[in-house]
């Protein structure tokens, strides 16, 4: 019998609330035509797509990051703020498109806003100035300035107070704009983050990591920007690149540990004076041009998989932002008539909900899946203790694609005390996915189960996510 053991004493750490995150760039339609579609009958007088921002505030994420992602490499702020209509068009060079810069500043302001979501500003450390990124933060967060003033005339007198702010996006890599070698991006950054921090004492610093493993990157980071980062970055997608679907989630499972082991072993070994947390400012998955733009139910698995980890590694992983919210390899797919959700919304809309408070050291005893490449528990599990609301929440992605699996549960410390809530991401097989024609082929499924004493016997069913909800007495 596979075996999965929970103590409420065993804590890894607080789940910072930050990992609930998601991310939007200028990129394809995922805001011109997906969060922003001035003229259509789904729009407000704004330009704000209500169906979509309704589906956005079910996914309730915590954290929004703009504008890029690599459009931020070669974006100037200035382009996009005051009147609409006196906002200059520009060639982008990161997607080579037109760039009309109706949406800018204010507007993801007012958006972050109405999702209830914190703002996180990636500043231009490709082709952008330190001035550039100091007065940035002094339109968004001061007062008493001309840049202030500025903001005031543009129709916002009180200041935005954005505390999140991204040292630039990639540039490690020679697909960027502005890309550097690991020294001259280090530099560059610390100079930039001296005066961003002068103009605002009171925000916090990502630090670009190697968007793809580089020898000497995250060491030479983490060196110079030593007490002025608060974070470095890990962006991550995880390919299927012909795998079936159990080597596909085997795959995701081993990727994403060893990338967050690699990246907290750089931070220790770099002996800071303050300490340093990871923030996966883009963590997603790759979609096949075969899969002509929607999900399976095997990649809503993989956000689980990546989920389950970030709350094992909850101690060092605080920050985490889904790449991207729609349209784009997205959680939602807006089309001129309406929107589906894609099947990886749901992994991701239950986590945010349930998982919050402490993470648990959860022990599993189960058989392994994959291939010869790479081998991962049938049972990923993690697990939150909330002290506040006395539950306890159980998240199981059951990784086999054909076979429902028993597991005792054990509560070892604290004793289960009543109806649990069993919430289900699953659906016909493990490739099937959602669409226009199809809208709800995956979905969560909820009942209620009777837990009491200190273990029970679920069965997982094949090829899902299975988040358990239970009252416990400590």
């Amino acid at each position: 019998m596979n075996r999965i053991k929970l103590d409420i004493d065993r804590q890894v750490a607080p789940i910072n609330p930050r990992i609930y995150g998601n991310f939007i760039e200028h990129l394809g339609k995922c805001i011109y035509g997906g969060i922003f579609d001035e003229g259509s009958p789904l729009s407000d007088a704004e330009g704000y797509r209500l169906d979509v921002l309704d589906a956005v505030k079910r996914l309730a994420p915590t954290v929004l990051r703009y504008p890029g992602g690599n459009f931020a490499s070669g974006y100037h702020w200035e382009d996009g703020v005051g009147p609409r209509d006196s906002r200059p068009r520009r060639r982008e060079l990161a997607w080579h498109t037109i760039e009309s810069n109706r949406f800018g500043t204010h507007e993801f302001i007012d958006y972050a806003r109405r999702v209830g979501a914190e703002p996180c500003l990636c500043a231009n450390l490709g082709t952008g100035t330190i001035d550039e990124a100091a007065n940035w933060v002094e339109y968004c967060n001061g007062t008493d300035t001309r840049l202030a003033e500025m903001r005031a005339a543009n129709g916002s007198p009180e200041p935005f107070g954005v505390k999140l702010w991204d040292l630039g996006n990639e540039i490690d890599g020679d697909w960027q704009i502005g890309h550097k070698t690991a020294e001259e991006y280090a530099r560059f950054a610390l100079e930039c983050a001296k005066v961003m921090k002068w103009t605002d004492d009171s925000i916090q610093l990502v630090a670009c990591g190697d968007s793809a493993p580089l020898p000497h990157w995250n060491r030479a980071v983490l060196e110079h920007l030593d007490g002025w980062a608060d974070y470095i970055s890990v962006h991550l997608y995880v390919g299927r690149d012909g795998r079936d679907a159990s080597a596909y989630l085997a795959h995701a499972y081993n990727t994403i540990e060893s990338r967050i082991s690699r990246v907290e072993a750089q931070i220790r070994a770099a002996n800071m004076r303050r300490p340093v947390a990871i923030s996966f400012d883009e963590w997603g998955i790759s979609l096949p041009r075969t899969q002509n733009g929607s999900y399976t139910l095997a990649d809503g698995l993989v956000a689980a998989v990546y989920l389950n980890a970030f709350l094992r590694h909850a101690r060092v992983v605080t920050m985490a932002n889904y790449a991207q919210l729609v349209n784009v390899i997205p959680n939602i797919t807006a089309t001129p008539d309406g929107l589906f959700l894609q099947t990886t919304f749901f992994p991701i809309q239950l986590f945010r909900h349930h998982s919050l408070g402490a993470s648990l050291d959860v022990w599993v005893s189960c058989p392994t899946i994959g291939d010869s490449g790479s081998q991962a528990p049938v049972l990923d599990a993690s697990a939150a203790y909330n002290e506040e609301r006395h539950t306890l929440t159980l998240n199981v992605v059951n990784l086999h694609p054909t076979d429902a699996l028993d597991a005792t549960v054990e509560c070892q410390t604290g004793e289960l005390a009543g109806d649990a809530t069993c919430y289900t991401v699953s659906g016909p097989d493990v490739e099937s996915g959602n669409s226009a024609q199809h809208p709800e082929q995956v979905g969560i499924q909820e009942q209620s189960l009777p837990v009491t004493g200190s273990k029970f016997v679920h069965r997982f069913p094949a090829h899902s996510l299975t988040v358990l909800e239970m009252p416990v007495r400590a």
